[in-house]
């Protein structure tokens, strides 16, 4: 399986996953088989043809999942109509969420989750609107 966490930079599985799906200017993508892993830019911040569109992996990027802190109505719907399951991050880096999901602990990010209903960093969400 392939999983995308949207991090701030290059750390390997050390690194820390960025705070916002849609705007995270990178990816790490780790095969759970192998913890082998490619790093990535975000398609839509860097990519002259994706700008208006939701897709930040690009089309054939061959992710399985993603594991987020928060991401937007946008996004969530492109990826689930990617069939691309998404779940909610629970510890600060790559690793320390791998560890928790394939231990089966990690839920499904649900569309009411941090982003949608709690709109301010005061309480909880990632401190932007949807």
């Amino acid at each position: 399986m392939k999983i995308a966490f949207p991090v701030k930079e290059n750390k390997g599985l050390e690194s820390a996953v960025d705070d916002h799906f849609g705007t995270a200017k990178h990816f790490l993508i780790v095969d759970t088989e192998t913890r082998g892993f490619e790093f990535m830019e975000n398609q839509k911040i860097t990519g002259e043809e994706t700008k208006c569109k939701t897709t930040v992996l690009g089309k054939d990027s061959g992710v399985d999942a993603v594991i987020t802190n928060c991401l937007g109505d946008g996004s969530r719907r492109s990826l689930t109509s990617s069939n691309i399951k998404v779940f909610q991050a629970k510890k600060e880096t790559v690793l320390e969420n791998l560890e928790l999901m394939e231990k089966n602990e990690l839920k499904l990010f649900h569309m009411f989750d941090l982003c949608q209903v709690k709109k301010n960093k005061k309480e909880g969400g990632c401190g932007h609107h949807h």
